[in-house]
């Protein structure tokens, strides 16, 4: 588990134990003080006063050591964490178009190529750049989808091959490795 994961979880637990935004949670099932702590030193949770440990101590009739309440931060941190975790549909491709996910970086290699179109001797494939301009963010894979026919494919292989040859590999490889589309496309008669 991440120390983001183990935030969240502990968040979660004192929520859960808090039962209400006014409430406060003291010792429960992986809430102690030692772990309320960590919450407080991020400003996510705060410690009860003397005055209001008194007053928890009154209600409950035992002595109450430590009380903590999530802050408006707390609160907001576990309501992103959850929004963030929640599953994102991707609507499927239309016929004959295939999704393609790339990383951020590749994506900004593509807006590179089709910028260049004019200037190029073999430009990018019609429509690559609606296909890159209209690229959807999909949260839970960090990835940017796009809905490419073959000779789009085909072409983001070439920018990639550009992107070789002037920079990083990594795209080319990745691409080549993911969809199987390189540029230029291996022959039969290459030497394997």
């Amino acid at each position: 588990m991440s120390r983001s994961e183990g935030h969240v979880a502990l968040l979660q637990r004192v929520a859960d134990t808090q039962l209400r935004p006014d409430g406060w949670a003291t010792a429960g099932p992986g809430v102690d003080a030692r772990a309320a702590a960590r919450l407080v030193r991020l400003g996510l949770a705060r410690m009860a006063a003397a005055e209001d440990q008194a007053e928890l101590a009154a209600r409950t009739g035992r002595p109450v050591p430590w009380a903590v309440q999530l802050t408006a931060d707390g609160w907001d941190a576990l309501l992103y964490a959850h929004v963030r975790a929640a599953p994102t549909t991707v609507e499927a491709p239309e016929p004959g178009l295939q999704m393609v996910a790339l990383r951020r970086s590749n994506l900004d290699v593509l807006k590179r190529f089709v910028a260049l179109s004019g200037r190029l001797h073999r430009g990018p494939a019609r429509g690559l750049e609606t296909a890159v301009d209209t690229a959807r963010f999909h949260a839970a894979s960090n990835r940017w989808i796009m809905h490419v026919d073959g000779d789009q494919m085909r072409s983001i292989a070439r920018a990639f091959f550009l992107e070789r040859i002037g920079g990083s590999a990594a795209p080319a490889n990745r691409f080549a490795r993911v969809y199987g589309v390189t540029h230029p496309e291996a022959r039969s008669d290459d030497p394997a």
